[in-house]
């Protein structure tokens, strides 16, 4: 149980507790942090939260709608920080991890005492369901933020991600608190604003991976419709940040919510070539297309 386990881990080890997420948070991860903090203040413990890298623009301006500040988000790591990982399950940055909760789960396990990463619709729906086992309160903020964390992380449910089994409960909580679906709807596309520089969007949702001995890194965009000078602009920076920063394997990500079309760009690092897999259908990037890269790389 997650949070009996880090009840555990807290009475084993001192220190303060820090909740982050991955680097260059989107709005699941700022939002599981939030969700965290606000139940482990219901046990009594005081947990700061300490993002890190730079805040997805559309993640950030949802925050400060719906009524919270990103910038205090991103605080200074405490000296002997006890780290929680939300929406992720490795760190950059120091300190004992004792507990993470995710929603990509990888062949090969972490090292981590408390580990919680099971597939679901978002890294907040998982410490959601694991305070309401757990016997903790949840109120209207808990409840936005999990039902807000899966329509930004699904792609308003129409991902591969979502599952089905949430949507009694997107259905009872919506109507009892009387969110206001349509604008989720709307924003839960997390359309990309364009109008940011080729720098900026090529590094776009970034993440990084470690599978044995290679190094993947991954990026990409949602937009409205096809680009297609955009895409090449965009493939020749991934491939200049993947042989300048060493990385094996550059994935690259082309939504078009709209259409339900996912291409998929991978770059080799050692042949100097990308190739391109369309698919229709949203694919995600956690369950679908790093868990396939991960065993091709491996097996």
């Amino acid at each position: 149980m997650l949070f009996s386990g880090i009840l555990t881990q807290l009475e084993i080890h001192q220190g303060p507790v820090a909740l982050t997420g991955h680097l260059h948070p989107d709005y699941d991860s700022a939002a599981s942090c939030l969700l965290m903090r606000h139940f482990l203040n219901q046990l009594g413990i005081d947990a700061q939260i300490c993002l890190y890298g730079q805040m997805e623009a559309h993640g950030a301006a949802l925050l400060e709608r719906y009524g919270w500040d990103s910038a205090p988000l991103f605080s200074p790591l405490p000296e002997d920080a006890l780290l929680i990982l939300c929406d992720c399950h490795t760190t950059k940055l120091p300190g004992r991890v004792i507990a993470c909760a995710d929603h990509h789960p990888t062949m090969d396990a972490p090292d981590i005492p408390v580990y919680q990463n099971k597939q679901a619709s978002s890294a907040g729906r998982v410490i959601y369901e694991a305070a309401v086992a757990h016997g903790l309160v949840t109120d209207r903020e808990a409840d936005f933020l999990a039902l807000s964390s899966i329509y930004m992380d699904t792609l308003s449910c129409s991902s591969s991600k979502f599952q089905e089994r949430d949507k009694p409960w997107i259905r009872e909580t919506a109507a009892r608190w009387g969110f206001d679906m349509p604008a989720l709807r709307r924003e839960g596309l997390c359309l990309t604003d364009l109008s940011q520089s080729v720098e900026i969007l090529c590094q776009n949702g970034f993440r990084d991976y470690t599978f044995g001995k290679y190094r993947v890194a991954s990026s990409y965009l949602q937009v409205e419709s096809e680009e297609p000078s955009l895409v090449r602009d965009l493939l020749c920076r991934c491939a200049e940040a993947c042989e300048t920063q060493g990385y094996d394997v550059w994935i690259f990500l082309y939504y078009i919510p709209l259409k339900r079309t996912t291409d998929v760009y991978q770059y080799d690092r050692y042949i100097k070539k990308w190739t391109r897999e369309h698919h229709t259908a949203l694919l995600s990037r956690g369950n679908n297309v790093i868990p396939a890269l991960e065993r091709s790389l491996l097996e």
